[in-house]
């Protein structure tokens, strides 16, 4: 019974308090986890929704809505991409608009590795454009391999 409480997340040990035996943890455990209330399951589409990449990296920002997305389809009510796509794509900063309206022409929905992939090229390619507008291509090239 010890092993079972102390490997419990903080947030479930209210829930055992009265409990004696293991039977009796293992049966709270299984009627508390077993399907996931209305409420969290509005609680995550509510988060998801409200996301917003702010600060965060885009690395950041897409773990947070792949975990997010991973929760709902761990609660039996998957998303589709098309949803993921749309909740990632409204989150973003502003300075993806342009990869944005572009890849929300595309006929499939992409997966979060493909959008991340893509978001980390975008990145990249506008962080050394920034460099110079002016810059030849031998320039260019040499900056890039610094």
């Amino acid at each position: 019974m010890n092993a079972l409480l102390s490997s419990q997340y903080m947030d479930m040990l209210p829930l055992m308090v009265d409990c004696r035996t293991s039977q009796c943890i293992w049966h709270t455990l299984e009627k508390a986890l077993a399907f996931p209330s209305n409420s969290r399951i509005m609680q995550l589409h509510g988060s998801f929704q409200d996301l917003r990449q702010g600060d965060s990296s885009v690395s950041i920002y897409m773990q947070q809505a792949k975990s997010l997305f991973d929760e709902l389809v761990a609660t039996g009510r998957p998303r589709s991409f098309k949803d993921f796509n749309l909740y990632v794509f409204c989150g973003l900063r502003g300075e993806f608009k342009d990869l944005v309206t572009s890849l929300m022409i595309k006929a499939e929905p992409l997966s979060d590795a493909d959008l991340h992939n893509h978001f980390l090229t975008y990145k990249f390619l506008h962080k050394n454009s920034l460099y110079s507008m002016d810059a030849t291509p031998f320039q260019l090239s040499s900056s890039l391999l610094l």
